[in-house]
């Protein structure tokens, strides 16, 4: 016994130890000599012909409140993460799609999650897997799994400087028994907040009795504002979970109020009068949304796989907009709304592996929308609205040790109808995609995707609605889609633990885009705004990241930079070719953490709006202590800008041309101080998915 004892010892101490030599010997277990001190490192990122993959420190993932904080701190190369919103993207801007073990999460979702448990954080392009739902682009988070136990976290954060209240709090528990687990979310966000609003300068070609053409600019300057907005998720979840079974049931509630919406100014005209005019808006709205979602995975004989995702969304609004001016003789405009929209949505894929290299999936999806929306006031309607899709794919996938190739043909049928009306199209869509990895240091990934972008229901209303003296907006609901390519070609190279780095160049076409146009209404002493089809739209985008750290993983650095060229043609003739780079540079010290951060400003061309957007260069640096289970952070962002403005927005069309100013605090000089507590109960917590904020189906109601 002894002898097996010294035998162990001696074998765990060599494994702890970079001591140079060991001298002893055990009985007749000889030792060798090491001439050289041997530093054992995990290899934390490594990249294939599919996917990417990366293992958080301990310091990152103890640093982190949230999945999309800890996204932060690894600073994949692939995706892009917006410093004001959180919202994850590629770097050219594609959606990301979210999941934890496999199931879709929301960005709400992960608040909750307990970082402390994620292993490792993949980054995917047009997965074959068919639990992520033919989904383009994928972050999935693997957490550790428990056998019972549990744990609560509650979340609590609030925005200084900012307005008389910001705060966001939320609670969420786990709770695992065998093969079943639960999740439970309440989240509550509260503001009343001033310095909120637009102002507008447009410049209106207009006619007079005589029929001839003048110009009049009507400025429209922000002067007072108040919102209030509440909102009351409540979210929960029941999964069952076994090798070949997995079964998720998720249900949510979303009571949404702007109770208080009101913006006040003044106004004038140039040049008929020689007088400032004073206006105010009221836009209070209220939401209620009802969601059942499910996810159900299942692994079959003969290699076959298959997985079926339904949902229903019921959703409740009233909406109103009053406007007033004390112009002589106006008379107050009144568009109160109100709505009932149900949304219907599933899809089912069923993958079968051949061999150990070739697959293929069949995957067919459907949905509807339905929109009652009842307009009172100054222009009363009743519309209904009615979307229906459904389609059906065909993809094959090839992959071994360097190589993944993967196709997919679909066709799609799509009828809008509102009321009487109908127009139905069929169109095919088509993905192709290839990675090749000499090894898993560096990969190559390209991918092609056909498609096509189709209007929604307020963009096809025929109501008329009017929003000023001046204009009038309705829709047009004989717009059909538009086609759209992506090509995108990146290399992605990991020579170390320390350094990771990703280039990419991508194209996106849409072509004959629907864009507004203007057109003269009322004789001619107004414009009414509408939808034509016209014209392409086309961006390039060349970009670098980079992740480097030092000191042991105590400071990490990170920049992307990228530039951009935007061409579109016809009704609209735009050209810009805008910089931007994110940065940031990270350190940990103990129980301390440190952060950094600077994004420049981003400037866009909006194609279906025929805008030029510019919003703010955006700045923070952030301080945190986290121990056990606790984990507080103080973030000071913009501490040296004093205004409100957020963005600037122009539009150049024939009869009208236009300037936006808005205001609000995400830009505004601001202090935050983020809480959270996590306590637990058991062991072996099975850590997946957690539950979050509901979203109802998207609203007709035409603003």
């Amino acid at each position: 016994m002894w002898k097996l004892t010294s035998f162990i010892l001696a074998l765990y101490f060599i494994s702890i130890s970079p001591v140079k030599t060991f001298g002893q010997t055990h009985d007749s277990i000889s030792t060798i000599e090491i001439k050289e001190e041997v530093v054992v490192k995990a290899q934390m990122h490594r990249t294939d012909a599919s996917s990417s993959t990366y293992t958080p420190t301990m310091s990152q993932k103890n640093s982190a409140q949230n999945a999309v904080d800890l996204l932060k701190l690894l600073a994949i190369p692939q995706i892009s993460i917006n410093l004001m919103d959180n919202s994850v993207t590629t770097p050219s801007g594609q959606n990301v799609a979210i999941f934890i073990n496999y199931i879709p999460a929301s960005s709400e979702e992960m608040e909750g999650i307990l970082t402390s448990d994620v292993r490792r954080v993949e980054y995917l392009d047009f997965p074959s897997d068919p639990r992520f739902q033919g989904s383009e682009h994928v972050v999935n988070f693997i957490v550790q799994k428990y056998e019972y136990g549990g744990y609560t976290k509650a979340t609590l954060g609030e925005n200084f400087l900012a307005g008389k209240l910001s705060s966001r709090g939320s609670v969420y528990s786990k709770f695992v028994y065998k093969r079943m687990t639960y999740d439970l979310y309440a989240g509550a966000s509260n503001s009343n907040l001033n310095h909120l609003g637009t102002s507008t300068t447009g410049i209106y070609s207009l006619e007079n009795e005589k029929g001839q053409t003048y110009q009049t600019t009507r400025n429209e300057a922000l002067e007072n504002s108040h919102f209030k907005y509440n909102q009351y998720p409540v979210t929960f979840r029941a999964i069952y979970d076994t090798d070949k079974i997995q079964l998720a049931n998720t249900i949510g509630f979303n009571f949404d109020q702007s109770a208080v919406a009101e913006t006040n100014g003044s106004l004038s005209f140039i040049p008929q009068y020689n007088t400032d005019y004073a206006y105010s808006k009221s836009e209070p709205s209220v939401s209620r949304y009802l969601i059942w979602s499910g996810n159900y995975y299942f692994i079959l004989p003969r290699s076959f796989q298959l997985s079926v995702s339904p949902g229903i969304n019921y959703g409740h609004t009233n909406y109103s907009y009053h406007y007033q001016t004390s112009l002589p003789e106006s008379t107050a405009i009144v568009n109160d709304s109100k709505e009932d929209v149900w949304q219907f949505r599933g899809s089912v894929t069923l993958y079968k592996r051949f061999t150990d290299k070739q697959s293929a999936f069949l995957r067919t999806w459907f949905g509807s929308t339905s929109n009652d929306v009842s307009y009172f006031g100054t222009s009363p309607y009743d519309n209904k609205f009615s979307d229906m899709y459904s389609g059906a794919s065909l993809g094959y996938n090839f992959s071994n040790d360097k190589w993944n190739v993967r196709a997919d043909a679909a066709f799609q049928w799509e009828r809008n109808k509102i009321n009487d009306q109908s127009v139905t199209e069929i169109y095919p869509l088509l993905n192709l995609s290839a990675g090749f990895a000499p090894s898993q240091k560096h990969s190559f990934r390209t991918y092609f995707h056909f498609g096509a972008n189709y209007p929604g229901a307020s963009e096809k209303t025929p109501n008329v609605l009017q929003q000023n003296e001046l204009m009038y907006y309705t829709g047009n609901p004989g717009i059909g889609l538009s086609r759209q390519v992506t090509f995108n070609l990146s290399y992605n190279w990991i020579p170390t633990t320390a350094f990771s780095a990703s280039a990419f160049m991508q194209y996106f076409g849409e072509y004959n885009l629907f864009v507004p146009v203007y057109q003269p209404y009322n004789n001619g002493t107004a414009l009414l705004r509408t939808f034509e089809t016209d014209g392409n739209y086309n961006r390039t985008q060349v970009g670098l990241s980079l992740n480097y750290r030092l000191l042991n993983g105590k400071l990490q650095l990170a920049a992307s930079p990228s530039v951009s060229f935007y061409r579109m043609t016809g009704l609209f003739n735009i050209s810009r070719s805008p910089f931007s780079c994110n940065a940031s540079a990270t350190y940990y010290l103990g129980n301390f953490y440190f952060q950094a951060s600077y994004q420049t400003r981003s400037l866009t061309v909006q194609g279906n709006r025929a805008a030029v957007y510019r919003d703010r260069d955006f700045y923070q640096i952030l301080g945190g202590w986290s121990h056990s289970n606790w984990n507080i952070r103080i973030s000071a962002m913009n501490l040296f800008r004093n205004d409100w403005l957020c963005s600037t927005t122009m539009l150049s069309a024939p009869l009208y041309s236009e300037k936006q100013f808005v205001d609000g605090n995400n830009f505004h000089r601001r202090l935050n101080l983020s809480v959270t507590y996590t306590f637990g109960y058991g062991k072996k917590v099975k850590q997946g998915n957690e539950v979050g904020e509901q979203y109802g189906a998207a609203s007709a109601i035409m603003k």
